[in-house]
């Protein structure tokens, strides 16, 4: 503390003279002349700090020498005492029982050496509890000293105080690097169990958030925000093109069951329609005329084969609905980065389009799945590449990558 005083005492005096000299020119000198001298007076108020508590402190040191010789001096003193105690009991074991009755007697069964040495045993541990008293007294008056010396005009700002909490959280890192770990291997296990893709995104937000706290405030870097934001981009823009191509795969057989009704209820019309012409080139072989009964016949007759044209639409529609996906194969699989219900979305979608290869919206649906695909592909390699070369990185035993992500290591507000 003395030697920061005197440290803090010749930069105070250097930006005291910084301020008022004469051969600063320019825009700049009143600026700086100001700052400098007001950084001085700061300077001053925590050489003063360091200065009176350095003092107290030595003090306080002085008197506490004094407290522990009292104390190791009360200490030999009642072993001294102690050893006589036991010594003196020991040879009273050996009398025997109608000399300590005579003793008793005579009135002279008190050893003068062993109430001597019981009076030795009391006043040690009085002068004990009295160096422990003043030690109790003392300690509490250099305390309020120093309390006292350090309520002056130079406060920490709330900022000051989040820098120094998140410093001095230690576990928050042991967090970050839990998470992050985590999120590694929930991440590499939601390839074949999607469902788990939310948690690793949440266990990437934990680590981002930290890291960012770690970073504004001077106590991180922010090559890992850096690599946090990005890794939770591409695992949104991963999510994101799932979900797309699996909405295409929702449109292409909603648009293939319009397909299939259409066809079906088209060669049903066609069908029935030479049905009709047969029936009617016969019941005019037979002499039919344009009776009313007839065309009341001929109206029935048609009304029921244009229902069963609409049954045969809605049959082809709801078996196109109700399809079962497609069966994948382990390089479709591979090719959808182990992810089976996004292999069999994708081979749906190219089965409907080259069902109807005329469907101008199948092939769109097709395409943009492809492009989808290429998205969730891309994204995972690239944030799998950057998560291990991180990890790798930080544990190789060569600290350069480690100083790399110092030099980026800066609070919010200060110049880099």
């Amino acid at each position: 503390m003395k030697k920061i005083a005197e440290y803090l005492r010749t930069q105070a005096e250097a930006l005291t003279a910084m301020a008022d000299a004469d051969n600063l020119k320019g825009k700049y000198a009143d600026e700086l002349a100001e700052s400098a001298r007001g950084l001085g007076r700061k300077l001053d108020l925590a050489e003063d700090r360091y200065r009176e508590v350095k003092g107290y402190l030595s003090h306080w040191a002085d008197e506490l020498e004094d407290f522990q010789k009292r104390a190791d001096k009360a200490l030999r003193d009642a072993q001294e005492a102690q050893r006589t105690i036991e010594s003196r009991s020991k040879s009273d074991d050996h009398l025997s029982d109608d000399h300590k009755k005579e003793e008793e007697k005579n009135g002279s069964n008190e050893d003068p050496v062993l109430k001597q040495a019981k009076e030795d045993l009391e006043e040690a541990r009085k002068r004990l509890n009295s160096a422990e008293g003043s030690y109790e007294e003392r300690s509490g008056h250099f305390a309020r000293e120093i309390r006292s010396s350090i309520d002056d005009d130079m406060k920490d700002s709330w900022w000051n105080n989040v820098k120094g909490w998140v410093a001095d959280a230690d576990w928050l890192g042991d967090i970050a690097n839990w998470a992050s770990w985590a999120a590694t291997i929930v991440g590499a296990v939601a390839i074949f169990f999607p469902a788990l893709g939310v948690i690793a995104l949440a266990l990437t937000a934990v680590v981002a958030a930290i890291h960012i706290a770690q970073a504004v405030t001077g106590n991180g870097s922010w090559f890992d925000v850096v690599m946090d934001l990005g890794a939770l981009k591409l695992a949104r823009n991963g999510m994101k093109a799932a979900k797309a191509i699996k909405t295409l795969q929702q449109n292409s057989r909603k648009a293939a069951a319009g397909l299939a009704k259409e066809k079906s209820t088209a060669q049903a019309a066609q069908a029935n329609a030479g049905a009709r012409k047969t029936a009617a080139k016969a019941e005019r072989k037979r002499g039919g005329g344009t009776s009313r009964r007839n065309r009341e016949t001929a109206r029935a007759r048609r009304l029921r084969l244009e229902a069963k044209n609409r049954a045969a639409g809605k049959r082809a529609a709801d078996e196109v609905r109700d399809a079962e996906m497609p069966q994948v194969t382990a390089s479709d699989k591979a090719r959808s980065i182990g992810d089976e219900n996004l292999a069999k979305q994708i081979k749906d979608i190219n089965k409907w389009r080259d069902t109807y290869p005329s469907s101008s919206e199948l092939a769109s649906n097709a395409s943009q799945a492809q492009r989808h695909a290429d998205v969730v592909r891309g994204s995972w390699t690239v944030s799998t590449v950057l998560d291990v070369g991180d990890k790798g990185a930080d544990s190789m035993t060569d600290d350069g990558y480690s100083r790399m992500k110092d030099r980026m290591t800066a609070p919010v507000g200060s110049q880099w």
